[in-house]
């Protein structure tokens, strides 16, 4: 990969998508797929995030591939942003695996710069050197194509493919990182725990017997279910409350920028 202050990253960017109202309020409105600096594929009735997030893999020749929400929006400069953090990696670890934009660091702490519709309020905030990270979260995924690494097409549904990918990267030697790489992501509140979630849970755990306890951003993978059912019990106590409190995610994302820096 070629790198320099007048170079740009070579870069493409992957979207699962089911809502094409929101995929064009958030992500393609991002300045750097609406001015034309990288491309977008987007990817429509995928059983699994896996299966899509593959097939832009295979579709792309890029160095860098970028697996966005549909509901993200990258503000102007975001590339920069990210061609300091990748320089600053590469620097000190040039097989580096995955970056993420928000996550929890190796003791522990969350980590990262965003914006969340969903919990109305700025995630973390400004930091000078990117973080080596335990867990991402799904919202913004970065990987380094020479890696090699590919997403698990027997994960189902659409959740814990981020917590896969990073234990995979760390088990094939390759290290994670979250970056100042400063997103909105103009979601709504998570509403339940059930259904495919529980699925993709269950899976994890067995997949990853040899390494549990593993801790994720949401619930933990163990050998218990009772984290699983503390988490249901959480999200449903506390949907009202969330509910109420959230930012209104049809909003243009370029209003909520502002909040990236206060």
């Amino acid at each position: 990969m070629t790198h320099g202050p007048e170079i740009a990253l070579d870069l493409h960017f992957v979207a699962a998508v089911n809502d094409d109202a929101v995929l064009a309020n958030n992500l393609v409105r991002s300045p750097i797929i609406s001015g034309g600096g990288a491309s977008l594929s987007c990817y429509r009735g995928a059983a699994c995030a896996s299966k899509a997030y593959n097939q832009g893999l295979d579709d792309c020749s890029a160095d860098i591939v970028v697996f966005a929400h549909q509901d993200v929006f990258l503000p102007d400069g975001w590339e920069k942003n990210l061609h300091r953090a990748v320089s600053a990696i590469e620097r000190e670890d040039p097989d580096w695996g995955v970056i993420g934009a928000w996550g929890v660091g190796q003791s522990g702490e969350y980590v990262g710069h965003a914006w969340s519709s969903g919990l109305s309020q700025r995630l973390g905030g400004p930091f000078d050197h990117p973080i080596e990270a335990k867990c991402i979260d799904e919202f913004v995924i970065i990987l380094r194509c020479a890696s090699g690494l590919k997403f698990d097409e027997g994960l189902p549904h659409f959740h814990f493919y981020a917590a896969d990918i990073v234990l995979t990267a760390r088990a094939a030697g390759m290290k994670v990182y979250v970056a100042d790489i400063p997103v909105i992501h103009n979601s709504r509140p998570v509403q339940s725990y059930s259904g495919g979630y529980t699925d993709a849970w269950n899976y994890m755990r067995n997949k990853w017997s040899g390494t549990l306890p593993v801790r994720t951003m949401t619930t933990p993978l163990t050998r218990s279910i009772l984290p699983i059912l503390r988490g249901k019990w959480r999200i449903w106590r506390s949907l009202r409350r969330r509910l109420a409190r959230a930012t209104d995610p049809s909003i243009d994302p370029r209003e909520l920028v502002r909040h990236l820096d206060s």
